[in-house]
């Protein structure tokens, strides 16, 4: 095991649950397609979970400037990012550089976050950057776990969709980066703090305004 693996292993026994973190960075891309062998990162977004909040003011959000491969027009229903938007972004290299220093030492939190891992070590490493080192923790695993303490017999949701409407978390500016980063972290403080029983929505934990 070299270095960076054994640093890893190190980090990922300091806590076996995202509920023991002091923080969590919920995390978001879009990308031309789901396939990380292909894709092109298209944005960046993130948001802290600290205590009860998410820290919308201290959110990170970047646009990445358009590669060699086609934005998919249906995709801009979806992500609402027009090809003029993507001309004057960052160069994926800068965009993920200045995330990774941003995230520092912190955990993160996503839907599908090995994904998002996958293409974010991707461009630090045509950046001539380290991997991304650090926790990382699935939504979707979170979720089925909490149900499963329920009722063992169920089969959880795993698309993001049913997950947030079995939460009562409203879909705002669903698949925008920004709008799926804060819609997961308000699913894991519905987890984390409601515990045994999706809570409405006058209970959720609070959304710190930017």
């Amino acid at each position: 095991m070299n270095l960076r693996g054994l640093r890893r292993w190190w980090r990922s026994l300091a806590s076996v649950s995202p509920y023991d973190e002091p923080e969590l960075v919920s995390l978001d891309l879009e990308t031309t397609s789901l396939d990380p062998r292909s894709a092109e990162i298209l944005s960046i977004a993130a948001v802290p979970v600290r205590d009860r909040q998410v820290v919308m003011s201290e959110r990170f959000e970047r646009i990445v400037r358009a590669g060699t491969v086609a934005v998919d027009r249906e995709a801009v229903k979806y992500h609402r990012l027009l090809p003029s938007d993507l001309q004057h972004g960052l160069p994926p290299q800068q965009a993920v550089a200045e995330f990774v220093e941003w995230l520092g030492e912190r955990p993160l939190l996503g839907y599908c976050i090995g994904f998002d891992c996958t293409m974010l070590e991707r461009a630090a490493q045509w950046a001539g950057g380290g991997l991304l080192d650090g926790r990382r923790f699935d939504i979707r695993e979170i979720y089925r776990r909490r149900m499963l303490q329920r009722n063992p017999d169920d089969h959880p949701a795993q698309a993001l969709d049913e997950i947030l409407a079995a939460l009562d978390v409203p879909p705002v500016g669903r698949h925008t980066a920004l709008g799926d980063a804060t819609a997961v972290a308000l699913a894991f403080l519905v987890l984390k703090y409601a515990r045994a029983r999706p809570a409405p929505r006058r209970a959720h934990p609070g959304l710190r305004p930017g």
